[in-house]
């Protein structure tokens, strides 16, 4: 990140925090003279504590190449730092004047308003225009120049092709035109499986001068929040980094503790809405209420799904195992709302009970397809390593897969949400999934 990018980012923090404390000045004693007067000494100082502690714990090195999560985690472990340490100024500094009232109420306004500034410069610095440089093999390539464009138009895209070199050559070597340098370039792509080493050689060489460098997963991962499943192997796994908290104990424990709870209440409130949907189905076909299947779990286990039946009955005897769709025909006119409204997914609550299923995670599926996307996927089976869930990152950006390549484009999210899975990350699925029923509701 360049120079001015970096004091901006400084200004702006200390623009915000001189902010906080103007407020809490006001707050406390309704008028702002006494910051300016006998608080004085002690704002520019914290003005110089702040910026120094954000420095040291890597704040200001807010790039592209590291996660969101990582970002705002630099900055909060920054703000802790700089308020600890005005707390021992408090303590032993006894020759300033000071309201701890004051700088309380601001550290406290504070530590909401820099993670969102920060999420805001990191989202700006993501979509901001960027010159990439693509190198690999020539199928990976392009398609790494479609999904740039798609979800980045404003970059700029160049493609790099390996010369025949001198013999011993090394990585600090460059073959290539003098103006593919660290200077021209803001992003390097190495795409596709097995790279010749002209090309590796010439990464190498960019890397050290200072240049970003990411594969096809991490640019899926950075740009669109999935993984590549085509370009996802055993290799690449074993390497990444993330999947760290599919066997953390005080993860997995806290998990199930939010699963039985959550369960447990959305039932409980629930129970009018399911009688009311009870007395519509039975009006509406006289079938049966509940619809029981059985679906892949966690390990490759089988078992009983339950939902509200939203479709005919034996919907499937002439047919056959079928994906289903947003339009689906089979669905029955009360079932559409169900589905819409998302009521149909309340009794999985009881799997959630029983342990079968979790809130959050990949979808359960019938064994049929996933024996079908397995035979051409084989990290599918990564899906497996965590409980199904009622939702997921997949359900919440593509609710319905109505075909192998609508549902290669699901698990590319559920890819994702393995190697990204965490407390924070299952809240901010749960928040996504409330809007989405709620702004549902909102269009009956």
């Amino acid at each position: 990140m360049r120079i001015r990018t970096k004091l901006a980012l400084m200004a702006g923090d200390l623009l915000l925090f001189s902010l906080c404390l103007l407020g809490a000045t006001y707050l406390q004693c309704r008028e702002l003279e006494p910051l300016f007067g006998q608080y004085s000494t002690i704002w520019v100082l914290s003005l110089t504590i702040y910026p120094l502690c954000l420095y040291i714990t890597r704040s200001y090195e807010l790039q592209p190449e590291a996660s969101s999560a990582e970002n705002l985690r630099r900055s909060v472990l920054g703000l802790l730092a700089a308020a600890s340490t005005i707390s021992l100024v408090f303590c032993f500094g006894l020759e300033f004047r000071f309201s701890r009232g004051i700088f309380g109420v601001a550290n406290i306004i504070f530590i909401f308003v820099l993670p969102l500034w920060r999420l805001g410069v990191f989202l700006h610095l993501r979509r901001r225009s960027l010159s990439v440089l693509l190198m690999g093999n020539a199928t990976a390539v392009e398609m790494a120049r479609h999904f740039i464009r798609e979800f980045s138009p404003s970059s700029r895209t160049q493609v790099w092709q390996p010369r025949e070199e001198a013999e011993g050559a090394s990585i600090h070597t460059d073959p290539q035109d003098a103006h593919f340098n660290r200077s021209h370039i803001d992003l390097l792509i190495l795409a596709g499986h097995s790279l010749a080493p002209p090309t590796l050689r010439k990464a190498a060489a960019l890397r050290l001068e200072g240049v970003i460098v990411w594969d096809l997963p991490r640019l899926w991962s950075e740009f669109a929040e999935r993984l590549p499943a085509g370009y996802i192997d055993e290799g690449w796994i074993a390497t990444a980094e993330g999947f760290r908290s599919l066997n953390g104990q005080g993860f997995q424990v806290t998990k199930r503790l939010l699963d039985i709870s959550l369960a447990f209440i959305l039932l409980l409130i629930n129970l009018p809405v399911l009688a009311l949907a009870a007395i519509l189905i039975k009006f509406g076909d006289r079938g049966s209420l509940l619809y029981h299947q059985e679906r892949v779990g966690k390990g490759g286990k089988a078992f009983c799904i339950h939902k509200l039946r939203t479709m005919v009955g034996q919907a499937e005897d002439v047919t056959g195992p079928v994906w289903a769709s947003p339009d689906d025909p089979r669905v029955t006119l009360v079932g559409r709302w169900l589905r819409k409204l998302r009521i149909d997914e309340i009794p999985q609550m009881w799997n959630v009970l029983k342990g079968e299923m979790s809130f959050v995670g990949p979808r359960p599926e019938r064994r049929v397809f996933v024996e079908a996307l397995q035979s051409k996927f084989p990290v599918y089976s990564l899906r497996h390593l965590v409980r199904p869930g009622v939702t997921g990152w997949a359900q919440v950006h593509c609710p319905y897969a109505a075909s192998e390549e609508e549902t290669l484009l699901k698990l590319e999210y559920d890819l994702y949400y393995l190697q990204n899975a965490s407390l924070l990350f299952d809240i901010r699925i749960i928040l996504k999934t409330i809007r989405i029923v709620a702004s549902l509701w909102g269009s009956w």
